[in-house]
């Protein structure tokens, strides 16, 4: 069952970041179901691998669109960024070092995390770039 389900509420309005958060929660909802199925260490280490790069890929795309339209706030999104990256390094890390994290005590940070930066943090950008024509 998946954790985390798209809605229009996630929408910032701006077809090519709704895509990648779209498939970004697919990979989510993945990697959830893999930690609840216990699958092998080093399984779940690839999938966790595999979200990181898509999630590096996407805030790529986004510091790509905010520099291109002189984004006021990129500072701060992009700290957003590199703090949501440090933690799912940890966690890459953490795997690798042969731990079996919970879903619910680690993974869910990332969930959360993603969701409030899409709701605090992306709808201001997309609103920006809908005013300057980018949807």
């Amino acid at each position: 069952m998946p954790i985390v389900t798209w809605c229009d509420d996630y929408s910032v309005n701006v077809e090519e970041i709704d895509l990648q958060h779209q498939q970004m929660l697919e990979l989510v909802n993945n990697l959830h179901t893999s930690v609840e199925a216990c699958i092998d260490k080093q399984d779940l280490k690839e999938k966790l691998i595999g979200l990181v790069e898509f999630t590096r890929m996407h805030f790529s795309t986004e510091e790509r669109l905010m520099k291109k339209y002189d984004y006021p706030q990129v500072a701060h999104h992009h700290r957003e960024h590199r703090i949501l990256l440090q933690h799912m390094d940890n966690l890459v890390a953490a795997v690798s070092s042969g731990k079996y994290p919970t879903f619910y005590s680690d993974y869910d940070v990332s969930t959360d995390w993603a969701l409030v930066h899409i709701a605090e943090c992306d709808k201001s950008l997309g609103a920006f770039l809908n005013s300057k024509g980018v949807y």
